[in-house]
Order: C-alpha cells, then sequence, then structure tokens
C-alpha cells in the first residue's frame, strides 16, 4: 500500500494527493490540470521545539487530517445535549 500526502496546488490553492514515491517530480492538479512539483512537508526549523514539531507533524498526516475531519463532521451532525 502506497504512502500519500497532500499538497496544496499553487494554482488553484485546493489539496492533491500525492504518492509519496513521486516527491520531486512533476505532478498534475486533478481540480485545474495544472503542473507542479510535488514536495514533501519541509522539516522543521530550529526556532521550532521539538514537542511543537511533533505536534506539527501529526496535524500533516493525512490520515489525522481524515480524523479531524470526521471529528468536525461528527460534531456538527449531533445535535447538542
Amino acid at each position: 500500500m502506497p504512502l500519500h500526502f497532500t499538497q496544496s496546488c499553487p494554482t488553484c490553492g485546493r489539496r492533491v494527493q500525492v504518492r509519496a514515491s513521486l516527491v520531486g517530480y512533476t505532478v498534475v492538479c486533478q481540480h485545474c490540470s495544472a503542473e507542479f512539483e510535488a514536495r514533501a512537508a519541509t522539516g522543521s526549523s530550529s526556532s521550532v521545539s521539538e514537542e511543537d514539531a511533533d505536534a506539527h507533524e501529526r496535524l500533516e498526516d493525512p490520515l489525522m487530517i481524515r480524523v479531524e475531519e470526521a471529528l468536525k463532521r461528527a460534531a456538527a451532525q449531533s445535535p447538542l445535549v
């Protein structure tokens, strides 16, 4: 099962799911057909603490993004008690 990550299209700004093996190659946005280079998330800078970098990395994980979206949808659908 290939690993994927999401990247914003520089032309239309929509999120595109990219196979990790394509980092460094030109890919095409499935929304607007623009071509751009697939780039993995950059490493943390020295001004960012290791704990903050770990938290950021978890938030950029495609699975965690999907979990957050599912939680938001569930919260929006459930009545407040």
